[in-house]
């Protein structure tokens, strides 16, 4: 548990006192975990889950309790391993071929090729696989930078080519002019009278492969030139832009939060998204309607240093894109991994091999983000002077930033997996009382994540920290629905409370020429309503729809 507040500490203070780079305070955090954690507590980490109580030895049949769901069940080598709780183990493990695993009433034996010696004390022994058993050992022999490097590749596997690729997606809509076509797109067929809805749609829309703030300064002009045709509503039309792109910044893949928690959690990007949106529509009713509600109660003008606050005047719809090509880079993916998500779910069993190996290869997250890269490169090739040359420099600008987002979430992910190889799950599982179950835990998560983000100001921090702590508890006491509820839990719980640690937050203030109480009452009290509607509609959603 040191280990674990020493990490979680160095995070904390580097990001919010030195001022130090997300990535280097998530790196030195996972250093000082594993340098901090026993080699016993490593190996229990890969073992827990993975193993299965032996009550009784007899000739070559073991009867089998409390077996865990990572256990493998197939003939092959297993140890016999002896972990008395609070001291050494008097026997040395001992390695048997088993033959067989069969099921017996309620019981479940396994029968080794042999008979097992009569002096074997099956007090505290346990069944492990060789394989297991072997993972467990080489790994708590590495040294801790070796772990630590180990964690970032293997999260770099995870994610490194969706960031890349929701990076160029991202840099191409706005330099070719396809994500301005998409908000005027919208605002045109919902009309004027609908601007702010059509301004939540859109920053909904563009926030899925572009960060948040690239949206806020996309979108901000749009909203101050309405501002100044109609005199009035500015707090409205800015609001309207956080709305819907905060939604997507935190719920929705392949931002980078909701990305990395559905990754830790084994969740399906498709999953991930249409969980994403079926909860967070609940947050953006609920901060529709009190937007609606400041924008009566608060006249906030638009200011001069506001307008001068934006360089570039949006561009002429003329020069812009066709609606349906520029939209192809974003839906098209999308579609492609529901596609994956609903064939999996409702055809489980399809017996059509050609759709399944089609829609196994184009809906794999990979690949269905690299097609719809391929598309945005092919909008921005269309525009009008376009050269390979200029091309090629928005490739090198897009894979830059979203270098950056990558060895940020790597370095977030080694970090967790240094705190899950303390075994935390186990010991908090063990401290929770009988009664806390998945709904429990989905209210643990989310207060955990809340907590951190208005301790270190970044959500996406708070959920790739968050995320580290709450899968070993997730794992230890089981899920009663799907984890996909979780991994909401976790990205509704990174809303609450942005205030002056958060860059966001500076931001929405400098750009939109609120001061800094303005701001705290409309900015910061909007996110936290959304947030807590959103975790508010995850726990009914798990309640009545568990998914299992």
């Amino acid at each position: 548990m040191l280990a674990i507040v020493l990490g979680v500490l160095i995070v904390i203070c580097g990001v919010l006192f030195l001022r130090m780079h997300a990535f280097l305070a998530l790196f030195f955090g996972a250093l000082a975990v594993a340098a901090a954690t026993t080699s016993l507590s490593v190996s229990q980490s890969v073992l827990h889950r993975s193993t299965a109580a032996i009550s009784g030895i007899e000739g070559n049949q073991i009867t089998l309790t409390d077996i865990d769901e990572g256990l493998t069940k197939k003939p092959g080598g297993f140890y016999i391993t002896f972990d008395p709780p609070g001291g050494e183990a008097k026997q040395e493990p001992r390695l048997i071929w088993v033959d067989r695993f069969e099921e017996e009433g309620e019981a479940t034996k396994a029968y080794a090729a042999q008979e097992i010696p009569s002096d074997v004390d099956v007090t505290h022994a346990r069944l492990v696989s060789q394989d297991t058993y072997r993972e467990a050992q080489q790994l708590s022999g590495s040294s801790a930078i070796n772990r630590v490097a180990s964690a970032l590749g293997s999260t770099f596997v995870k994610i490194g080519i969706l960031i890349a690729m929701a990076s160029i997606i991202g840099q191409c809509l706005l330099a070719s002019g396809a994500a301005e076509r998409i908000v005027y797109g919208i605002r045109h067929a919902m009309g004027e009278r609908w601007t702010a809805l059509a301004f939540v749609i859109s920053s909904f829309v563009l926030a899925i492969p572009v960060f948040f703030d690239t949206v806020f300064f996309l979108m901000l002009p749009l909203a101050q030139a309405m501002a100044q045709r109609t005199g009035r509503d500015y707090l409205k039309y800015v609001l309207s832009i956080v709305v819907g792109g905060t939604l997507a910044h935190s719920l929705v893949p392949p931002t980078p939060g909701p990305l990395f928690v559905a990754t830790e959690l084994n969740v399906s990007i498709g999953a991930m998204i249409l969980g994403g949106i079926g909860v967070g529509i609940w947050g953006v009713i609920a901060g529709y309607f009190y937007m609606l509600w400041a924008n009566r109660t608060w006249q906030i003008p638009l200011r001069i240093e506001a307008q001068e606050a934006i360089a570039e005047e949006p561009n002429d719809e003329k020069d812009l894109p066709g609606f349906g090509f520029s939209i192809l880079p974003i839906v098209i993916p999308i579609i492609l991994l529901g596609l994956k998500t609903v064939s999996q779910t409702a055809f489980p069993s399809s017996s059509n091999e050609i759709w399944n190996t089609a829609i196994s290869f184009l809906g794999d997250k990979n690949i269905a983000l690299s097609i719809g890269a391929l598309l945005a490169l092919a909008t921005l090739f269309c525009k009008p002077a376009m050269t390979w040359v200029g091309l090629s420099k928005s490739v090198q600008k897009a894979l830059s930033e979203g270098g950056v987002v990558v060895l940020i979430t790597c370095a977030g992910g080694a970090f967790g997996e240094m705190i899950r190889q303390t075994n935390i799950g186990a010991v908090i599982a063990e401290s929770l009382p009988s009664s806390v179950g998945g709904t429990g835990l989905l209210v643990t998560a989310f207060m955990i994540t809340a907590i951190i983000r208005v301790i270190q100001g970044s959500a996406t921090v708070a959920m790739i920290t968050a995320i580290g702590i709450v899968v070993p508890v997730a794992m230890q006491i089981g899920l009663p629905f799907h984890p996909v509820y979780l991994a909401l839990a976790i990205g509704c719980g990174s809303k609450p409370l942005p205030w002056m640690n958060d860059s966001g937050f500076w931001v929405i203030s400098r750009m939109s020429g609120f001061s800094e109480k303005e701001t705290l009452k409309t900015f910061t009290v909007l996110l936290t309503i959304m947030g807590v509607v959103s975790f508010l509609a995850t726990l009914v959603f798990a309640i009545l729809f568990p998914l299992v």
